[in-house]
């Protein structure tokens, strides 16, 4: 049963709930607990806490939908459509008979899914080795 609608904004923890819903993949109890205070509940007790926020909560459900729309837009202009561009790319340097350019056209879209990764190897006169990795989209190195 839907919560009737709410005219006034989300509070703080109601706004983080919905962004950690994001970001935890829809993981609800997780981003309940980070949230809010839940240390003292059970996990029933967060699980359906956690789904009524998220589903009953008008502002709140309305929030996470416009969250979820922002993703994947961002994710189809980023992704998506980079990639149709260098396979377009990629075409017109094969029928031009453009190897150098295919390969890169095919390297960039490697990369932009995360199959290739930059890294770097340093060993320093003493010794000590140090593997630098390009950040990824986060801003975190690869494993």
């Amino acid at each position: 049963m839907r919560l009737p609608p709410v005219d006034k904004p989300l509070t703080l923890k109601q706004e983080h709930f919905a962004q950690l819903v994001i970001e935890r993949q829809g993981r609800l109890s997780e981003a309940y607990r980070e949230a809010y205070d839940a240390d003292n509940m059970t996990d029933e007790s967060v699980k359906v806490s956690a789904h009524r926020l998220a589903r009953e909560h008008e502002g709140v459900a309305n929030r996470i939908a416009e969250l979820r729309g922002e993703l994947l837009e961002r994710h189809r202009t980023s992704v998506d459509t980079i990639t149709a561009e260098l396979e377009e790319a990629r075409r017109l340097a094969m029928t031009e008979k453009a190897a150098g350019p295919a390969v890169q056209a095919s390297m960039g879209k490697a990369k932009l899914h995360g199959l290739l990764v930059d890294k770097k190897e340093v060993t320093t006169p003493q010794g000590v080795k140090f593997v630098m990795m390009a950040p990824d989209a986060e801003g975190k190195a690869g494993d």
